[in-house]
């Protein structure tokens, strides 16, 4: 195994543990001048440094506040983060550049140096995270870019779907004391038809067929008013992969940009055959698209001249 796919395989390990604990409130850390990353959140960062870099301690920096909700400790945190080894510039994984992954805030969670630069920070945020690293060829610097993604629907608020749209009347939503999509059905029978309809629009990309995507939702069964399921009742959003869905939820949800929040009427023959499902989901990442181009610093060839390309194309997690 070479040594960019041994950090790959331990860089979630090492960027979530409790030895980053290095940073801690009282201390502010020092900006990393050194790095400069840009690109657009929620998609593999541009980072760029000269390689390799010096030696330092960990540090862990906000580079840009978001406008969501501030998570607390205790909180569930959406995750996304790219690493890149600070001995050539190359990014760590070649598959999947961006891993997204649910995480507590604790330190059991994400280790006690992320919980003290995640305890107050707001969805929306990017952190740099630096830390020096050992492994079979030495010790180098580990870069690692963490956007911090909304754990709620997020975009262009839409006006409720009108009834003429579908045979019958449709369900409508609401907002709980806590912020949390509540589903009112109507008295009337269900419409037989597949239906769904964006309540808020999301900026990202389109949701694809076999990708895996990270959600929020409920569901109810028309019939009965009884929950199917509600990723709302834990507070944990969950993945799944799209081809595996039910096909009504499938269908529906393919082509529907991340960050938006639909809802979904599914009738029986396109859910378990019995009933008819309601649902509302808040599609908050998606991961699978290889539409990015990551741009990162020129690695040493085995002669320690700079290769000419430094370009890469890589899987891109929405």
């Amino acid at each position: 195994m070479t040594a960019s796919a041994r950090w790959g395989t331990a860089l979630a390990a090492l960027v979530l543990a409790a030895t980053m604990s290095s940073c801690s409130p009282e201390e502010e850390p020092e900006p990393i001048d050194e790095i400069a990353v840009s690109g657009v959140f929620g998609r593999v960062p541009m980072v760029a440094f000269e390689a390799p870099l010096p030696l330092e301690e960990e540090s862990i920096e906000v580079l840009t506040e978001g406008e969501g909700r501030e998570l607390s400790a205790g909180d569930q945190a959406l995750l996304s983060y790219t690493g890149f080894d600070g001995r050539t510039g190359h990014i760590m994984w070649d598959e999947s550049p961006t891993l997204t992954e649910i995480h507590e805030i604790s330190a059991e969670g994400v280790g006690e140096g992320l919980l003290d630069a995640l305890d107050g920070v707001t969805e929306g945020s990017r952190l740099l995270v630096t830390q020096p690293v050992d492994d079979d060829d030495g010790t180098g610097m580990l870069v690692v870019v963490i956007d911090v993604r909304f754990t709620e629907a997020h975009g262009e608020e839409l006006p409720p779907p009108d009834d003429d749209e579908i045979s019958g009347r449709l369900p409508t939503v609401s907002l709980d004391e806590s912020g949390v999509p509540r589903i009112d059905l109507p008295d009337d029978q269900p419409p037989g038809e597949l239906f769904s309809a964006q309540l808020i629009r999301g900026t990202g990309p389109q949701l694809r067929p076999g990708q895996g995507v990270i959600a929020h939702y409920v569901g109810l069964e028309w019939e009965t008013g009884q929950v199917i399921d509600s990723t709302w009742a834990d507070g944990v959003p969950r993945e799944q992969a799209i081809d595996d869905l039910p096909e009504g939820l499938q269908l529906e949800l393919l082509d529907q940009p991340v960050g938006s929040r639909v809802l979904i009427v599914i009738p029986p023959a396109q859910w378990d055959g019995n009933a008819t499902a309601a649902f509302v989901v808040d599609i908050l990442a998606a991961s699978g698209s290889n539409d990015e181009v990551v741009t990162t610093p020129p690695a040493p060839d085995d002669d320690g001249d700079n290769e000419s390309d430094d370009a890469t194309e890589q899987e891109d997690e929405a």
